[in-house]
């Protein structure tokens, strides 16, 4: 709340503290959470599997009725449609500063195609694997990563982080992160070693991600719409290089969440619009 009783004896307004109250560090909402997103997601991820069916469908159905429809029913339980207007709300703004929205896009990209450059691994940056890598960006974007972090973000890191603190929040929401995937490491994998590997690259680059994502949540003014972007960029980044390269995506991704978080602290009551 924004006090504007002014000081005695003077006309001017006392300081501007936040213009939002803290996050809920309440667990409650997460045990629920969790309770509703894990069991379905493995569900839903092990179907397609089993049935030898197209992943989309079974992925959309993960997210809307593993991941969006409890957050936003969950939301609206602790805080009424205010609070799911604001969740909304941050799912659709814009940075603050604006240049959050490129740099998020254009980061992961950049770095992970020049290092796999240099190591030989790179592909080439034809025309036509530009366009199919910002089709797949956008629709990715839209269609799933912003609405997948406006749950695991909004909702489940926010609550982590004011419970358990920055880093420990965010491991624990990059281990659910890991844990609803769970199935995708059986997809594919022939042997006990490559389900093994399969789950340490799930863990390790979605601690990883969530690491990176606890300061960009801060740096861009809160705004779900920039995580989400480069959620997809995360993603769409692996087309730009040879798949036996692709240590190399998740090694800096592993690389830039940790160096995230040894920045030091942004200024807490800042302005969050």
């Amino acid at each position: 709340m924004t006090s504007t009783q002014p000081f005695p004896g003077t006309s001017l307004p006392a300081p501007r503290t936040s213009d939002r109250p803290p996050d809920d560090p309440s667990r409650r909402p997460l045990v629920l959470f969790a309770a509703i997103a894990l069991p379905l997601g493995w569900l839903l991820l092990s179907g397609y599997q089993l049935l030898d069916l197209p992943q989309e469908p079974f992925v959309l159905g993960t997210l809307l009725f593993g991941l969006v429809v409890p957050a936003l029913v969950l939301t609206y339980r602790q805080h009424g449609r205010g609070g799911v207007r604001t969740l909304l709300a941050d799912a659709v703004r814009l940075p603050r500063p604006p240049w959050w929205a490129p740099l998020a896009v254009l980061t992961l990209p950049v770095l992970v195609w020049g290092t796999a450059a240099a190591l030989g691994g790179a592909k080439p940056l034809t025309s036509s694997l530009l366009l199919d890598a910002t089709i797949l960006f956008v629709t990715s974007a839209l269609i799933i990563n912003i609405w997948e972090e406006m749950a695991w973000t909004g909702f489940v890191q926010r609550r982590a982080m004011a419970r358990w603190g920055l880093i420990t929040g965010s491991v624990a929401t990059g281990l659910l992160f890991a844990a609803i995937h769970l199935p995708l490491a059986f997809d594919g994998a022939s042997t006990a070693g490559g389900v093994a590997l399969g789950i340490a690259v799930l863990v390790g680059t979605g601690v990883g991600l969530r690491l990176l994502i606890a300061r960009l949540d801060v740096w861009s003014g809160r705004s779900l719409l920039t995580i989400g972007l480069l959620h997809a960029s995360f993603n769409t980044t692996a087309e730009l290089i040879d798949p036996t390269y692709d240590w190399i995506r998740l090694g800096l991704t592993i690389l830039l969440g940790v160096l995230a978080v040894s920045l030091p602290s942004p200024v807490r009551g800042a302005r969050h619009g």
